[in-house]
């Protein structure tokens, strides 16, 4: 299973105004994902700790919502959002979350510091501009939408 690694924050969504990259726009950067075969989602955004310590008071909070919703119409087909979606369990320590041993892509403005972090700088090293995307957190979206195209397809 081909598996995604995400940020939000000037990863997707520009980090000035909290409005998606105008390349990812539109659902452009869903039809990036759904193209390279991704079939799960991992939002490593700080979000998912949110999300998670809202769900510990309220067992119906809608993080897949929340997720869909923050990224505006970066996804369009919520349906398929919602099944593919799984929140990290520790935003913190997102890289150390990264199955290397699965078919992993990780894209991230703050990729570098999260895999040293964790402990896996070689990782990164080894990986980035390959199954890692580190996108300028200003850019437009290109740079992400250019690297989902050049992941092989399976």
């Amino acid at each position: 299973m081909r598996r995604l690694y995400f940020d939000i924050d000037g990863t997707l969504v520009l980090q000035s105004d909290g409005l998606p990259k105008p390349a990812l726009a539109g659902g452009r950067f869903e039809r990036a994902v759904r193209a390279a075969g991704v079939e799960e989602l991992i939002c490593v955004g700080r979000l998912a700790d949110v999300i998670h310590m809202a769900a510990s008071v309220d067992s119906d909070y809608d993080g897949a919502g929340l997720v869909f919703s923050t990224c505006a119409d970066i996804f369009a087909d919520e349906g398929w959002f919602r099944a593919a979606l799984r929140l990290a369990a520790d935003a913190a320590n997102r890289a150390a979350e990264v199955d290397l041993s699965a078919d992993w892509w990780y894209v991230d403005d703050d990729a570098e510091s999260y895999f040293r972090r964790a402990g896996r700088g070689p990782v990164f090293r080894e990986n980035v501009g390959g199954r890692i995307c580190v996108p300028s957190p200003d850019g437009d979206g290109t740079d992400v939408l250019l690297w989902l195209e050049s992941i092989p397809r399976p």
